[in-house]
């Protein structure tokens, strides 16, 4: 049954209806449809309906007058039409009077009659040029007026004007008119689609009435969902034939079919006609008679609902619910099957899901479907194709074409009749029609074409819809196929590709089974077991373990005994493999640790750590070893291994050993067994997302080792600026007796060592070897400790060089194990104190005043500086200045030391440079220095105490960090006073307090410990001229020149004039050697301007030329500006450029240094004399 279309009537006068004029307007009229954009709002109804677009059938009211015979059965309300239009043309009110109202008024008398439809009166209006434009709209007013007037007696405007002009395809023109014919057809429609539904209520309401007929129901409700539907409401019309099933469903609990037929009726095609035909059969004529079948009513109702949903667009929901009818009718069928035509059910199944993939493929290309709507679409259409192809899996097992067993065995139903027990008997009595059906179940070859092309064409779509599982499934059920078939190598293949698309989804059931197939097929086929073979079997054996894996095993009955037969495969595979296979994540094995603190060997260098291996096998596995492998800072691995036989089912305890673990906490990195040259493998680590989530990595503590071979950097005791840097690799032997040693050293880039350049320091040292790479120690002795010196490159961009050690030794006792001792040390580059330098030249003299500040936090403690000359004979004397300074000067962040030295030299003698030389050491190593002299005392008293040495040193010194307040008790009076050490009763404590008792003696830094040195480069100063400058005032103006050298004894005033001298005094004892010839230079003298102070008078500047010892003197006069303690002016002397000599285009200027003579001089000027006098006032008199 197609949709009905809305119907629109027109009438008018027939003079009118006969003009070209009628035809050109119905023309236009006929262009506005479909109309577009109607929205409706029904009283039964809470939301509002928008319809896109409604098809409208124009057609004339004369010609349905003859169908006015009302029907018994229901039809829609679109059966009649919903709108009648009436249009004319009248441009005179005298003849709209005389002629047109009494046809409008027989047109209206007939069609006001007529229930559930609207009318519409259109007036035609057509311009005259030769009529004024304002008559012209006045005429055309009042013909309208008078049709308002007459026929809009209920206050609803049914009158609408249309303009007709030129200008006729616009739409503008014909809004009015196509609103108001909107308008009509939702008023029509709405009041007969009310009165319908009152009517289907009505009737349902009766259902439990005698009498009452659901078929006739059907046929009423089922006028709605038609009406709905040509109205192009598709979801409303798709809900009435919901409730529709559901009211059927409520029938068919109560058991009341007395409407319908029988359950089915088979004809000659229903098991190969289209599922979603609605005109295959007579399906209304069949439920008005009250004989349809249960089976043709419920193939109509889903074929009008899959009717409209395709019109709607939702063709994934069209696929699914086809296929759930589909599904669960099938077995109601089957309660029936003997009743029915042999495999009749498998035939309709599979040609109905095929059928509605074709139709609803052809639905689908008229729409638009987007990405995601596509892929559902494509695995709703995936799932119909299989369950056609299930149909084949029965067909194929009950024809003996297939064999009984899964996968084939999974399609069949639950309970099967008894003519699908005996498939010679139904191929004998074969009455489906399908052709492809009937050809498959004579010949084997086509079955098997046919179920692989029906597969195949399920496994596009799902990999399409990305279904890839699904496709996957598909996959295995042709390789069993193959299998069945005798394609060994087919089925191998896929078999053994299939399990990692598995894996990644936690399909263990499927992967186990596909696996087991694989192995299998492998041994049948006597293929060699080579390395695709092993990782078939891995594979199966991760699946063995899951939940569902050992339920799969059904060749073998005894699971253990086929795992083991396995694992046995397996080893004996393993060993003939070319090389390392490494296979991550087994979930066969585990490995976790029982605890989390590695002991010491004790006896030899290394360390232990117990594990679990758990092994889920339900066999004994044979192994090789156990590794497990830890990740310390800078990506440093220590790796701890166990020889093992073999791993019980169940827990395995071992002890893993460590040949060389350098102590700290280290995170569990990785874990691995190996069989043969089969490795498991295991990876711990965690990402930042994980560790934020709380997933925690693994820790585990390995204690220090205090007889372990240890690696250690210093800077060396000594240290020369401008020569090459070293740094001290200090080697102690430890427990060991080492055959060879060799150390490598890893630093920042662009820092080399001078490995061949090595020496090393001490007495009884040990031979080395040397290369490009490394330095190599022989025949280190039990408990040496060897000191060697390597060169390096520049570090000075470096305050602190950290460098990475790697130790390769082997020991006496053990030689067949190489240990690898990795380890990170810190060493200062850079010098801890910085050096400022200020000369002070004085005549013949030179001051140097060396400052000396800490570089970093650390306090710096100071035993001596020396300047030193390379020899006596050059011309330097060097004189110490400040020889009462305390013995050892601690130099701070905050209080930096200040060491002077007075300089002499012969004139014009070339002056080699000096060396600043510093003993000293950081406090930091002084107090450790002290504690571990403080403690190897008390462990020389109590021998026992010496596996304790380490711990009470960290122990103390870690109090030290902690808390600052011993610094400055130690630095006053030598005293270490340790706070917060808290002892026990143990061997421990007591050895600790025996410790702070010594600690807390007062005793000299100079009696323990090694003091560095550092010898610094000291360039002896030059300069051209040395002057030094006096501003002396006289007795008077006329003393004599023994006495201006005096002081003067009389006061001075404010105001008065006072007499003075100024002298200069040059010397060029320190000039460069290559200008000792030079005998006078031109000098300027500039005195001071203190204009707040004094007033100068007389030769303020001037020029002068000196010479070597000579004097220059010029009287001023200066006069005090004000009384109190005034300081002098200043003299400013400067070289003057010297004539004729120029160096790179400009003047040469002599380098001259000035020195205050009375820079420190004073000078009390006392206030003018004279009177004063000041008013006090004391107060006034408060009882007057």
């Amino acid at each position: 049954m197609s949709a009905q279309r809305v119907t629109v009537t027109y009438s008018g006068p027939i003079i009118f209806l006969s003009t070209d004029h009628w035809k050109q307007i119905y023309a236009s009229l006929a262009s506005q449809l479909p109309l577009r954009n109607l929205h409706w709002k029904s009283t039964s109804r809470n939301a509002l309906r928008s319809i896109q677009e409604l098809d409208v059938d124009l057609v004339a009211l004369e010609t349905l007058r003859e169908d006015q015979a009302a029907s018994q059965v229901p039809q829609t309300v679109l059966d009649k039409p919903l709108l009648n239009l009436y249009i004319f043309i009248c441009e005179d009110s005298e003849a709209y009077r005389t002629q047109t109202r009494k046809q409008l008024k027989e047109w209206h008398a007939s069609v006001s009659q007529r229930k559930n439809q609207e009318w519409l009166i259109v007036h035609v209006v057509r311009p005259d040029q030769s009529v004024a434009q304002g008559r012209l709209f006045q005429m055309k007013a009042s013909v309208l007026d008078k049709v308002k007037a007459d026929f809009n007696v209920d206050r609803k405007d049914r009158c609408v004007q249309l303009v007709w002009s030129a200008d006729k395809d616009n739409p503008t023109v014909w809004a009015d008119l196509v609103t108001k014919v909107k308008e009509g057809i939702l008023s029509a429609f709405d009041a007969a689609l009310t009165q319908r539904e009152e009517e289907v209520k009505r009737s349902e309401g009766q259902r439990q009435m005698p009498g009452w007929n659901f078929c006739t129901f059907f046929i009423l409700k089922e006028s709605v969902a038609n009406s709905l539907e040509g109205m192009n409401l598709y979801e409303d019309a798709l809900q009435q034939y919901y409730e529709l099933e559901a009211t059927f469903f409520q029938v068919l609990r109560e058991k009341n079919l007395s409407w319908f037929g029988a359950l089915i009726t088979p004809m000659a095609t229903d098991d190969s006609a289209p599922l979603l035909s609605i005109t295959k059969k007579p399906y209304r004529d069949l439920i008005l008679a009250n004989t349809i079948s249960v089976f043709d009513f419920r193939v109509y109702l889903l074929a009008r609902q899959c009717i409209l949903l395709s019109k709607i667009g939702d063709m994934e929901e069209l696929c699914r619910k086809a296929s759930s009818f589909l599904s669960t009718f099938a077995r109601t069928l089957r309660e029936i099957e003997d009743t029915l035509p042999p495999f009749f059910i498998e035939s309709w199944i599979y040609s109905s899901a095929l059928s509605v993939v074709d139709q609803a493929d052809e639905w689908a290309g008229s729409l638009q479907l987007d990405k995601a709507a596509l892929a559902s679409f494509n695995a709703a259409k995936g799932e119909l194709v299989e369950l056609a192809r299930w149909q084949l899996d029965i067909l194929g097992i009950a024809t003996g074409f297939l064999p009984r067993k899964p996968p084939f065995s999974l399609a069949l139903p639950s309970s099967l009749g008894e003519a699908a027990k005996v498939p010679d008997a139904k191929r004998a009595s074969v009455s489906i029609t399908n052709t492809e059906l009937l050809a498959a179940l004579e010949d084997q070859d086509a079955l098997y074409d046919l179920y692989v092309n029906i597969t195949n064409r399920a496994i596009e779509l799902y990999a399409s819809a990305g279904r890839r599982k699904f496709a996957l499934k598909l996959h295995g059920t042709l390789a069993a196929l193959d299998v069945h078939r005798g394609r060994m190598e087919n089925a191998l293949s896929t078999y053994t590709s299939l399990p990692a698309h598995y894996s990644p989804h936690g399909w263990t059931s499927l992967e186990a089974f596909m696996l087991n197939r694989a192995l299998n097929i492998h041994e049948a086929a006597e293929k060699p077991k080579d390395r695709e073979w092993i990782h078939v079997l891995l594979h199966f054996l991760r699946a063995y373990v899951e939940d569902m894996g050992r339920q799969l095993l059904m060749s073998e009955e005894d699971s253990a005994a086929y795992v083991q037969g396995l694992a046995t495969q397996l080893k004996e595979a393993a060993q003939e493999l070319d090389s390392e296979t490494p296979f991550p994540d087994h979930p066969a094995f585990s490995l976790t640790l029982m605890e989390h603190n590695a002991k010491l060997a004790e006896s030899r260098d290394g360390s232990l750590l117990k594990v679990v291996v758990q092994n889920k096998l339900p066999c004994e596995v044979s192994i090789d070893e156990v590794q497990l492998q830890l990740a310390g800072r800078e990506n440093s691995r220590i790796t701890f291994t166990s020889k093992a036989s073999s791993l019980v089912p169940g827990p395995n305890e071992l002890t893993l050993f460590c040949p060389s673990s350098p102590p700290g906490t280290y995170s569990l990195f990785s874990t691995q067994i190996a069989t043969s040259r089969l490795l498991f493998q295991w990876k711990h680590t965690k990402t930042p997302k994980q560790v934020r989530a709380g997933n925690m990595p693994t820790l585990v503590h390995i204690p220090r080792d205090p007889k372990a071979l240890d690696v250690k950097l210093k800077q060396p005791p000594r240290i020369e600026l401008g020569t090459s840097r070293k740094v001290m690799v200090v080697l102690s032997a430890g427990r060991n007796e080492i055959a060879t040693a060799a150390v490598k050293l890893g630093a920042p880039s662009g820092i080399a060592f001078s490995y061949d350049e090595t020496e090393v320091v001490g007495e009884d040292a040990p031979p080395i070897r040397t290369d490009a790479e490394q330095v190599t120690f022989l025949d280190v002795k039990k408990g040496q400790t060897v000191v060697a010196a390597i060169p390096h490159s520049d570090a000075s961009a470096y305050h602190y060089m950290k460098v990475n050690i790697t130790v390769e030794y082997v020991t006496t006792s053990e030689p067949d194990i190489r240990r690898v001792l990795r380890l990170s040390r810190v060493v200062a580059t850079s010098l801890p104190v910085a050096i400022n330098v200020e000369d002070f030249f004085r005549g013949t003299r030179l001051f140097t005043a060396f400052t000396l500040s800490t570089t970093s936090h650390q306090h710096v403690r100071v035993r001596e500086t020396q300047l030193l000359s390379q020899s006596e004979s050059n011309g330097v004397k060097i004189t110490r200045c400040m020889a009462s300074k305390p013995s050892v000067v601690t130099i701070t962040p905050s209080q930096p030391g200040r060491f002077l030295f007075q300089v002499d030299s012969v004139k014009g003698q070339a002056r080699d440079g000096l060396k600043l030389q510093i003993s000293y050491r950081m406090l930091r190593e002084e107090v450790e220095s002290l504690i571990e002299h403080a403690v190897y005392e008390v462990v020389v008293e109590t021998p026992a105490l010496e596996f304790l040495r380490q711990d009470m040193i960290d122990k103390l010194v870690q109090a030290l960090e902690t808390d600052a307040s011993w610094v400055e008790l130690y630095g006053v009076t030598g005293e270490l006073v340790v706070p917060g050490v808290l002892t026990d009763d143990d061997e421990l404590g007591a050895g600790l307090r025996r410790v702070l008792a010594l600690l807390n003696t007062k005793r000299s830094p100079l009696s323990f410990g090694e003091w560095r040195e550092i010898l610094i480069p000291v360039d002896v100063p030059q300069m051209h001229i040395t002057a030094a400058a006096r501003l002396q005032i006289l007795e008077n103006p006329f003393s004599a020149g023994t006495e201006k050298s005096q002081k003067r004894t009389r006061p001075l005033y404010a105001g008065q004039p006072l007499s003075a001298l100024l002298t200069v005094q040059t010397s060029f004892h320190w000039a460069p050697p290559e200008d000792v010839k030079v005998e006078s230079y031109l000098m300027r003298y500039d005195i001071e301007d203190l204009s707040n102070d004094w007033l100068v008078s007389g030769r303020k500047r001037g020029d002068f030329v000196a010479t070597d010892g000579a004097t220059f003197t010029a009287p001023v006069t200066l006069i005090a500006l004000h009384h109190g303690e005034v300081a002098l002016p200043k003299v400013a002397v400067t070289a003057l450029p010297i004539p004729g000599e120029h160096r790179m285009r400009s003047s040469v200027v002599p380098g001259c240094e000035t020195h205050q003579v009375h820079g420190a001089e004073k000078v009390l000027v006392l206030p003018r004399g004279g009177r004063s006098t000041f008013f006090v006032s004391m107060g006034t008199n408060n009882n007057a």
